[in-house]
């Protein structure tokens, strides 16, 4: 009787851990969506909680491939505790779908992102077994997953210094080459008002009046001439 509370209260803390497990930078980039949509919230998790065939089938590849320690726990979890089964391995299905994209996206983003996981859910599992059974060796373990778990963020938060960086050198080049160009643009006399006018005129097949207005070199010389002449007392 015993044996079977201790292995109940141990799914459960595992079908929570592997739910919680997930890294939140995975959902980084979801977040200004979701704000945006609070009142379908309960309605959007409920739906991506929904197990399917392909998502079960995601889920399952994603911890074959990288969390193995957890297929036999998700065995075990789907016979004793169908609901909590359904809910991770939904959770795990998303995340399998967003570590896919980064792959495609940015390979070392995906390596930073697959190893902040593994870290993640080994604390996890350590601190799932603590809740049923508190030993010396578990809290040792656990406190050496905490540091991988440190190392992997700080390694994760390191590449986003460096991407922006990246970005922000890109911006610069992009601002000297628009400032380059709007210097050019403001010397070259082509690019007068009276230019562009004359040019206009020209392709409609119109000669400038006899009688013309001021031209806007004109005004601009007079006025510069004015500025230097001292008017009479």
């Amino acid at each position: 009787m015993m044996a079977n509370f201790t292995r109940e209260t141990f799914l459960i803390g595992l079908g929570l851990c592997i739910v919680i497990a997930v890294p939140t930078s995975l959902y980084s980039q979801d977040a200004n969506k979701e704000n945006a949509a609070k009142p379908q919230r309960s309605d959007q998790q409920t739906k991506n909680r929904e197990l399917t065939p392909g998502s079960e089938q995601l889920a399952l590849q994603l911890t074959r491939e990288h969390l193995p320690q957890l297929t036999p726990l998700l065995q075990q979890l789907k016979i004793d505790q169908p609901r909590q089964y359904d809910r991770a391995v939904a959770d795990l299905a998303r995340t399998a779908k967003k570590l896919s994209i980064a792959q495609k996206r940015d390979k070392q983003l995906y390596q930073v992102e697959l190893e902040l996981l593994k870290a993640d859910t080994e604390a996890n599992l350590i601190a799932a077994k603590l809740k049923v059974r508190d030993k010396r060796q578990d809290r040792d373990k656990l406190r050496d997953a905490v540091i991988r778990l440190h190392a992997a963020k700080q390694k994760k938060m390191q590449y986003e210094v460096e991407l922006l960086q990246k970005r922000l050198a890109r911006d610069q080049a992009l601002l000297t080459t628009a400032e380059q160009n709007l210097s050019a643009f403001k010397e070259d006399s082509s690019n007068t008002v009276d230019a562009v006018y004359l040019t206009l005129l020209r392709k409609a097949e119109r000669t400038p009046s006899a009688n013309k207005p001021q031209t806007t070199t004109d005004l601009k010389t007079k006025r510069r001439k004015a500025n230097t002449t001292s008017p009479e007392q």
